[in-house]
């Protein structure tokens, strides 16, 4: 078959997949995200019907735009209001989160490499793989919570947390790969370099917001208003990383302000409508319909990429291990004096699917030359898998639970 017909065909595929796995969730309650792991397995490892040498080539260019559109998606859609008023919460919950992954996977490399089961490397880079696996995924989160039967308290602690470590993830983990390829593993590169990026980041984003903001109006009601807003993303993302700040901290700050435009317009200049700076339905549904492309996009490749490695897939299964564990004490801190029952602080401590965040970032410790990368994403990908997995498994079994009177504090 002539290479070019084989790739449309292969990409057809793996959108009806996607579209398929979304109506079987509606059905069965089970992430579709594991049905699209599913048949990029089957149709790499276990057939060898596809290489994954077939799409892995296009994943450094279509991973700036994945990020980009993770990053402006999760913040425009997260409400400052909302955030402040009735989830703080999951704000912490993310933090906590987030930290105690990170120290999980620390952890993890300390024992396997002083057993000799992992060659030695550098903590950073231990701290590198952390930040990369560190946050829970929305793409999965928030579909799951709009149909499960959880309450709603734990439902938005969950989907605030997976908003917020979403960009955190993100941000965190290019910081550490320019310290990595820098060659400043240990650590003795100046601290204000980094602020200076960051900071860098943040005025671009708020430069950037201050002169789309005006435009929402005459923007919002047409039908390429989304697409515009994405191209300027991806332009300021690009931009920023041309005057060496952090592309992802500017889309995340300006994709933020923008989206919370309608509640700040107001505050700023009294007698502004904010209705008018408001998102349109059309925006939403177009945001959607990006998350899904590079969604389907990215669980095939993992499941097509998903290593064959027994020895591989059992360390995964242990770094996952270690990630559970590690969530209890992030959950007790985070919910301390809520009241919670048993069966809610299950829920929360058995929600740890990683998913498309961490999917895109785990491609870019090799295409940005960070030593030892060659075999990290499969086995980052094996760790989402397997996390999904336990996620979907663990909120089967909970949600059968009894809604127990007994309270943990």
């Amino acid at each position: 078959m002539d290479p070019v017909v084989k790739l449309v065909v292969e990409i057809a595929g793996i959108l009806l997949l996607g579209a398929v796995g979304e109506f079987i969730f509606a059905r069965t309650r089970v992430p579709d995200v594991v049905w699209l792991v599913a048949a990029g397995i089957l149709a790499g490892p276990m057939s060898g019907l596809i290489p994954a040498g077939a799409l892995t080539s296009g994943i450094p260019f279509f991973g700036a735009i994945a990020l980009t559109v993770i990053l402006s998606s999760g913040a425009f859609r997260l409400q400052l209001a909302e955030v402040a008023a009735a989830a703080p919460r999951g704000i912490f919950l993310g933090l906590s989160g987030f930290v105690f992954s990170v120290l999980a996977i620390c952890g993890f490399f300390w024992l396997s490499t002083a057993l000799g089961y992992v060659r030695p490397s550098p903590p950073l880079v231990w701290v590198l793989v952390g930040a990369i696996v560190g946050g829970t995924s929305s793409v999965i989160i928030m579909p799951t919570m709009a149909m499960a039967r959880v309450p709603s308290r734990i439902a938005r602690m969950l989907e605030v947390e997976s908003s917020a470590t979403d960009a955190l993830t993100v941000v965190v983990t290019m910081v550490l790969i320019d310290l990595v390829v820098s060659g400043s593993a240990d650590m003795s590169r100046p601290f204000i370099a980094l602020a200076r990026e960051l900071g860098l980041g943040v005025a671009l984003g708020v430069i950037a917001a201050a002169l789309l903001v005006p435009g929402i109006p005459s923007m919002r009601d047409r039908p390429h208003g989304y697409t515009i807003f994405l191209a300027l993303m991806l332009a300021l993302y690009g931009i920023t990383g041309l005057l060496r700040g952090n592309g992802a901290m500017a889309v995340l700050v300006a994709s933020l302000l923008i989206g919370n435009a309608s509640s700040i317009v107001p505050r700023l200049f009294p007698g502004a409508h904010g209705l008018q700076f408001a998102a349109s339905q059309t925006t939403g549904i177009m945001q959607d319909q990006m998350t899904f492309l590079i969604k389907s996009f990215f669980f095939f490749l993992i499941g097509l990429m998903f290593p064959t490695d027994l020895k591989l897939v059992a360390m995964a299964a242990i770094g996952v291990l270690f990630l559970m564990l590690m969530r209890v004490p992030a959950v007790l801190l985070s919910t301390r004096r809520m009241g919670l029952g048993k069966k809610e602080f299950w829920f929360l401590v058995t929600a740890i699917p990683r998913g498309l965040a961490a999917g895109v970032l785990a491609t870019l410790p090799m295409q940005y030359g960070v030593p030892g990368a060659q075999n990290l994403a499969p086995a980052i990908f094996a760790v989402i898998v397997l996390s999904v997995l336990v996620f979907a498994i663990g909120f089967s079994i909970v949600g059968r639970l009894p809604d127990a009177p007994s309270r943990i504090t």
